[in-house]
């Protein structure tokens, strides 16, 4: 894992900048000196799991970006890497993909890497298939507009996270190329240097798509699965119809 802390340095300061706080009033709010929060900004000291939960709550951060930023400062002093699967996929997480009827895939977070996709998937996601990038699909594959019924806030929001959550987590070379690449949208720019209108419903995600065959809209709820037992690099991705 690369150094997690100017990561969560940088998203303090622009958090705080995007609020139009000075240091002297997120002091206030915090109750953590300014020469302190200058210092955690900078990255020159490491912020404890206390001063940052002080900052989360007057910088009102989403639950979803606390967890992060929270679980990234610990991770190099508490976590181990997952087993190495040397890049192949084991039969038994094929088998409970495919069971799924719903559209399910298996992706590496936080560059959103599908390693595998069931056929569902691939009915309501054209083209987002195994060894491909979501990024890379939902702006440059128009098939991503068609499929996507809120495509400019489902892309902002994934943008948002990809920028907040990759750095100290993904390799910094795979997140440059992301970015050269995903840089030839031309909302990319907007997506990349703005924060998404109130991110914090990201707990019950909903979104809504178009159905393969009908093409009638289809309001589905996302669930990202991280495996405990067995341990693997990657998360299950499943969007399941909202109950009537």
């Amino acid at each position: 894992m690369d150094n997690p802390y100017p990561p969560i340095a940088r998203y303090l300061r622009e958090r705080r900048e995007s609020a139009g706080l000075t240091r002297a009033a997120l002091s206030a709010a915090a109750g953590i000196s300014p020469a302190l929060i200058q210092k955690i900004e900078q990255g020159t000291r490491t912020p404890t799991v206390e001063a940052l939960t002080s900052l989360f709550d007057a910088l009102e951060v989403p639950d979803l970006f606390r967890d992060h930023l929270v679980s990234l400062s610990l991770a190099d002093r508490y976590d181990s890497p997952p087993p190495d699967t040397a890049g192949e996929v084991p039969a038994a997480d094929l088998v409970l993909l495919d069971a799924m009827p719903y559209p399910a895939s298996l992706q590496v977070y936080s560059t959103f890497d599908i390693v595998a996709a069931n056929a569902a998937w691939e009915r309501y996601f054209p083209g987002l298939s195994a060894g491909t990038t979501l990024l890379e699909w939902m702006l440059l594959d128009p098939r991503s507009r068609t499929a996507m019924l809120d495509w400019k806030t489902q892309v902002h929001l994934c943008v948002y996270g990809f920028r907040v959550m990759s750095p100290g987590v993904a390799p910094q070379q795979r997140i440059d190329e992301l970015v050269a690449s995903c840089s030839q949208a031309e909302e990319w720019t907007e997506f990349w240097t703005t924060e998404p209108e109130a991110p914090t419903h990201l707990d019950r995600p909903v979104q809504r798509f178009r159905h393969p065959d009908t093409g009638a809209p289809i309001t589905m709820i996302m669930h990202a699965l991280d495996y405990t037992i067995p341990r693997r690099e990657w998360s299950l991705v499943v969007f399941s119809p909202v109950p009537d």
